[in-house]
């Protein structure tokens, strides 16, 4: 991650306050884009996910307290909007009112029978002759809690979720991996790659027992492609949906180091800003860093840069006392390989 000087700001802004400036004093006519009229997904406050082509609406429950509510939304601009069912049907006990509005409508009731349930709802302007878009949805009801579904921790699995993506542990060229696609209820299911590819050498089997499936083998060189990208979908507990997006990166087998290349004795100033960070080679991500032995300069501590699977590759702070400070970093991959190295800083006041 490149870090942004003042200087940079400054042209930023002074170039969008321009750039703002023009788009003011050009006509209306040669800028006004209208809307493009769609069924949105995938918001945070909605609680809704796109999957695939299907936008998975909140779960739901039969047993009290289980009042239901999610909001359908189009992008419709201030025209006004009706939506309905237009294939499939609802949770029984749901509905969706078939009244013009503003852009919005409300799934509500109470759902009174678990199930997988699949529709398309359908947004139509008015007046007649207005414009029509379709989405597919969908509900899944159980009978007491969250439906079944794949997670992505680094206490289960060791995987961090990244945009949607779930990044698995690193595979080492080479040498055998097992990659874990664990579900929720941990009761059994079946999955299979539905975009995107494993890399070469691994495998996924179709149906698992337990508590999930497993990526396994014996991953190859990968090539000009370090990781691969792929999303499995299928079913989990009592047949309910399961769907994620993994990433596996396949390193080079090649022993774990830190990379001091750039030097190990670091220098700073009581009262200034401070930040350094740690560099490696080789190994299998994900990573950590800690000291092994000795302590670091006062005012000084490790935190994570930018990415979760390098934890703690920076040392940051403002010097709090003058000297000179030994200490040992220790660098720790996912397969518990260990590297160390000792660095030195000195604190002028």
């Amino acid at each position: 991650m490149k870090r942004i000087t003042k200087t940079a700001l400054t042209l930023a802004a002074t170039t969008g306050m321009v750039a703002t400036l023009a788009a003011l004093a050009a006509p209306a006519s040669a800028t006004y884009k209208p809307p493009v009229f769609r069924l949105v997904c995938g918001t945070t406050a909605t609680g809704d996910t796109l999957e695939g082509s299907v936008c998975v609406l909140p779960f739901g429950t039969t047993t009290a307290p289980n009042s239901y509510s999610s909001t359908i939304t189009a992008t419709a601009g201030s025209a006004t909007t009706t939506f309905t069912v237009a294939s499939g049907s609802l949770p029984p006990g749901l509905t969706l009112p078939a009244e013009p509005g503003s852009g919005t409508d409300v799934i509500t009731g109470t759902p009174t029978k678990a199930g997988v349930y699949d529709f398309t709802i359908q947004a139509a302007t008015s007046p007649s002759g207005g414009k029509t878009v379709t989405l597919a949805y969908e509900i899944t009801v159980t009978v007491q809690g969250a439906p079944d579904q794949l997670v992505c921790t680094p206490a289960s699995n060791g995987g961090f979720l990244e945009s949607g993506v779930c990044v698995l542990p690193d595979a080492v060229t080479g040498l055998a991996y097992a990659g874990h696609l664990l579900t929720s209820h941990q009761v059994g299911g079946a999955l299979s790659v539905v975009s995107g590819s494993l890399p070469a050498g691994l495998t996924l089997p179709a149906t698992f027992t337990g508590s999930g499936d497993t990526v396994s083998g014996t991953p190859a060189p990968p090539g000009i492609e370090p990781g691969s990208t792929f999303t499995v979908q299928g079913t989990g507990d009592q047949g309910q949906p399961l769907y994620q997006a993994y990433s596996i990166q396949v390193d080079p087998n090649e022993p774990l180091a830190i990379n001091a290349s750039g030097g190990s004795a670091f220098t700073g100033t009581v009262g200034q800003a401070f930040a350094q960070n740690f560099f490696l080679s080789g190994g299998a991500g994900p990573y950590t860093w800690s000291v092994a032995s000795g302590s670091l300069p006062p005012g000084l501590t490790l935190q994570t840069f930018s990415d979760p699977r390098d934890a703690n590759d920076e040392l940051v702070g403002t010097p709090t006392k003058a000297g000179t400070y030994s200490f040992t970093m220790k660098l720790t991959d996912y397969d518990g390989q260990q590297a160390t190295q000792k660095f030195t800083m000195t604190i002028a006041s």
